[in-house]
Formats: C-alpha cells, sequence, structure tokens
C-alpha cells in the first residue's frame, strides 16, 4: 500500500526542536544530491544491512563530494545538540574549526532522493513510526540526513598523535559536550566522526544523578579512551593518562 502523502510543511532551520543548542539546515539542501556508493557497510558484515542510527554514504553536492548520514531518528537529538553546541564554541572561538569531523548541517531528503535509496533496498522505516506523531515533528515525516566532510576510512590513531586527540576529548568536555561513544570505529583520520551517543549539558540525565556519578559520567570520554587503547593494543609509549588519578579519586 503506497504510503500517504505527507503535508507540505516549510522546513525548520535548526534541529532539535527543544531547549538547548542546535543544528541548522544545510546551506545547499535545496541542490540536487548524486548518491555514490555506501560508506557504512563491509560487503561480508550483514549486520549492518539495518544500522541503528541510519546509512552513511558517499554523496557529491554542487561539485563537493561529502559523507552523507540518512538518519532513523526524526528530531536529531543528541547528533544536533551536540554539533550544534560546538558550533557555537567555534564561533567564539572556545574551539578549533576541525575539532571533529566537521558538520556542515542537515537537510530533508526529497522524494526523488527516498526513491533513489530505496532502489539501493534502502529501508526509510517511514511506516514503523505513528502518522499522527510523523505529522506532528518538525518537518513532517520525511526522512532527514546530516551532512559532513567526507573522511578516510583510517582512525588514525597512534602514538604520536595520542596526546593531541586526548586533548581534543578534553576540549569537547569542557564545552561541555561529552561524546559517549569513544571506540576506534568512531573515528576518521584522529578525529570523532559520530555524535549520535553524545550529551550535552544541561542534561536529564546528568541532573538525575548524585555528584560522584555525574562526575563519572563526565570522565566517560576519557576513561573510554584508555580502555580503547588498551583493547586495541594502541601503543602508548610516552604514558599519556587520559584521566589524571587524582579526577579518579576526587570524590572517593
Amino acid at each position: 500500500m503506497p504510503r500517504p502523502r505527507r503535508p507540505s510543511k516549510t522546513p525548520p532551520k535548526e534541529l532539535p526542536p527543544c531547549d538547548g543548542p542546535k543544528l541548522r539546515l544545510f546551506q545547499h539542501y535545496r541542490s540536487c544530491i548524486q548518491w555514490l556508493e555506501r560508506l557504512d557497510k563491509d560487503d561480508e558484515d550483514e549486520d549492518k544491512d539495518s544500522p541503528t542510527e541510519g546509512y552513511v554514504f558517499r554523496a557529491k553536492i554542487r561539485d563537493t563530494e561529502y559523507a552523507i548520514k540518512v538518519e532513523r531518528r526524526l528530531l536529531l537529538g543528541a547528533p544536533g545538540g551536540a554539533y550544534g553546541r560546538i558550533q557555537e564554541a567555534i564561533e567564539k572561538g572556545y574551539l578549533k574549526s576541525d575539532i571533529v569531523v566537521p558538520c556542515h548541517g542537515f537537510f530533508f531528503l526529497r522524494e526523488t532522493d527516498e526513491k533513489v535509496l530505496q532502489g539501493r533496498n534502502i529501508d526509510l522505516d517511514a511506516d514503523q513510526v505513528d502518522p499522527e506523531y510523523q505529522r506532528a515533528t518538525p518537518g513532517g515525516y520525511r526522512p532527514r540526513a546530516i551532512v559532513k566532510d567526507l573522511a578516510s576510512a583510517d582512525p588514525s590513531i597512534d602514538q604520536d598523535n595520542l596526546k593531541q586527540i586526548i586533548g581534543d576529548i578534553a576540549r569537547l568536555n569542557s564545552q561541555p559536550i561529552f561524546n559517549m561513544d569513544i571506540r576506534l570505529d568512531n573515528y576518521r583520520d584522529g578525529k570523532l566522526v559520530g555524535f549520535g551517543s553524545s550529551w550535552t549539558e544541561p542534561h536529564i540525565l546528568l541532573d538525575a544523578l548524585d555528584d560522584k556519578a555525574a562526575d563519572e559520567s563526565r570522565l566517560a570520554d576519557r576513561t573510554k579512551f584508555g580502555q580503547m587503547l588498551k583493547d586495541e593494543k594502541i601503543p602508548n609509549i610516552q604514558k599519556i593518562r587520559p584521566v589524571h588519578p587524582m579526577r579518579l579519586r576526587r570524590r572517593i
């Protein structure tokens, strides 16, 4: 049965539709998109056919290649808040412009783009969301996507750049932005690429924790980075400490 035509709505210029930092509408959201290969799927990895958060493609817009993540989340709460806060901090001079793989905004897929993706067996899940909720959602129930710089597939984490990378995590945390998904697969060219699990303050979960648990959550990116070095057997000849022991003992 064909999906009912979505109502005509003016797309919001920012998401998520709540208080706090927001991701802006992509500058060239009206431009045609040339969809190229999918970037997040290994031909031998069937588990990635239906990812939880979305699908990532290499695509060309106005002669520039980007990585476009077609999102399964309608409101872009976590990534929208994180990228919005990052952009605010960059504009104020608190963060450098390339502290993470740069994000250029979001846009809503047009019907022509949906047809292209559906022709590649991409399930946009529109029929899984309550129609009334979809109609009430800013921008209607059109699938939406996030546009980022096209990076290499190499995480590029080694003993030569560990100090820089942990410094970038600390600078993000100071804003305060917490990635909450520190792992090798979430790095490209030595920079974080995904913020789908991120927290920005104020955050309802942090507010609900006691002081000790909240501090531990704020240090989670750094402790997970240290664990990643061990799990991935990445050399740390300089013995760089993602978290100083005194920080861990502060509230004991």
